[in-house]
Parts: C-alpha cells; sequence; structure tokens
C-alpha cells in the first residue's frame, strides 16, 4: 500500500474544505431551505435545538425513513463538530447529500 492512496490529497489544500465537502453559512441555509423546503433536514447534533432542527438520531438516516434526494444540513457549536461527522458519514451513506453549517449554532 501507497501511502498517497490512503488519503485524500485536497485535505491539505488551503481550499480544502470547498474542494469536497459542502458547506452553508446560515444565510445559504436559508435560501436553499425557501426552494426547497421538503427536501432538506436540519439537523441538531448538539441538543441545542433552533426552529425546524430534528435531534441527530441513527432513525434519521434510516433509508426507510427520508428518501434519496434528502440533504442533511449539520450544525454543531462551531461548525467543526458538524464537518467531522459530515466528512466521516458522507462515504458511508452516499445516497444522501450532508451539508455542513459554517460557523455552527454561533453565527445563527
Amino acid at each position: 500500500m501507497w501511502i498517497t492512496e490512503s488519503y485524500d490529497p485536497n485535505a491539505c489544500s488551503i481550499g480544502w474544505r470547498n474542494n469536497w465537502l459542502e458547506s452553508w453559512t446560515w444565510e445559504e441555509y436559508k435560501e436553499q431551505k425557501e426552494k426547497f423546503w421538503d427536501q432538506i433536514v436540519l439537523v441538531d447534533m448538539i441538543n441545542h435545538p433552533i426552529l425546524d432542527s430534528v435531534t441527530i438520531s441513527n432513525e434519521l438516516f434510516d433509508p426507510s425513513n427520508k428518501p434519496k434526494w434528502t440533504v442533511f444540513a449539520l450544525y454543531c457549536h462551531s461548525g467543526w463538530s458538524s464537518w467531522y461527522i459530515q466528512m466521516q458519514i458522507t462515504p458511508q451513506l452516499p445516497m444522501y447529500k450532508f451539508v455542513n453549517i459554517a460557523g455552527g449554532i454561533m453565527s445563527y
């Protein structure tokens, strides 16, 4: 095994987040929610629910509960934990789209 095959080289790029993981500001989230209201689920990862959010759970990502076109917008305190979860679950659940809310709840 070659070490260069075990990681994504974009992870070291200055613009690495934008290269392979999507993130939205709260304003972008609101714009997208207005356009595609039934397709976007706002996911509370820190037990600080805000309007229209759903607490993270295993059942939330069950394919029998949500259609394949569902977009999960993840938020935490700062945006870092939700980015980390986004990075971990995106490859595991390729039928869904995951978006990190930049700045987390502190920017709400």
